[in-house]
């Protein structure tokens, strides 16, 4: 089994850092940009973000950038934050100039903002990023089924009732191939039986927030996210 790592997104404070990394937490996210699909101050300056790296002893803070600037804002913010990797806000290819950069200094790509729909076709899920050549991916991200508030029970019990619907084999298959980390309806009853049935994704993402501006938006609160932490390694 591969996916030994827990992704917790939109950190809001130094204080739910550390509590988080006590809980098993090994990647941290925090929002230097904008998230359309939240409006609840989790969004941070580097400044704020630089406090929690202080308080890290394991976990990797994670930024969440607009890296379709320059390399050189990117970069300086990745080294202020002792950032081993990088993240999209939205589902793009970072200009060659910036991934080379990235490369170059050592940092990696988290390409998120990927969502995956219940009769989406496995095979043009990340059809967009693996045509591009040298991506320097560290993970790529999916939300899996997010228009579904029972997204996993949907896909364990009716998915396979119709074939062309997307399966869990789907996913694990994608993860066989490629990096990835994923975001399903995770709660203290399901955290365990999902991590076991999806043995090649590399981990589990959770995105902090206590309400959304649109449907289809997945989050899952700090208590819930704590609880289900707890779950997972109690």
């Amino acid at each position: 089994m591969t996916n030994e790592l827990i992704k917790v997104d939109r950190v809001g404070s130094a204080d739910e850092a550390a509590a988080l990394e006590r809980l098993g937490a090994d990647l941290l996210g925090v929002d230097l940009a904008a998230d359309p699909r939240f409006d609840d101050g989790r969004e941070m300056s580097v400044e704020r973000a630089a406090e929690i790296d202080r308080v890290l002893e394991r976990a990797t803070l994670v930024p969440v950038l607009d890296l379709s600037a320059g390399p050189e804002r990117i970069l300086r913010i990745a080294d202020s934050l002792h950032a081993r990797m990088v993240q999209t806000s939205r589902r793009a290819v970072p200009p060659a100039d910036v991934r080379a950069a990235l490369s170059d200094a050592g940092i990696g790509i988290v390409y998120a903002g990927i969502e995956i729909a219940h009769d989406d076709d496995p095979g043009w899920v990340l059809s967009d990023y693996t045509a591009e050549r040298d991506l320097g991916v560290s993970f790529f991200q999916a939300d899996v089924l997010p228009e579904y508030r029972d997204s996993w029970a949907f896909l364990r019990d009716r998915s396979p009732e119709f074939e062309d619907e997307f399966q869990i084999a789907d996913l694990d298959g994608l993860a066989a191939g490629q990096p990835l980390v994923v975001g399903l309806d995770f709660t203290p009853g399901n955290v365990r039986e999902i991590r076991e049935a999806l043995p090649h994704v590399r981990g589990l993402v959770l995105t902090l927030a206590e309400s959304a501006r649109r449907g289809g938006a997945r989050f899952h609160s700090y208590a819930g996210t704590v609880a289900t932490l707890r779950a997972l390694y109690g």
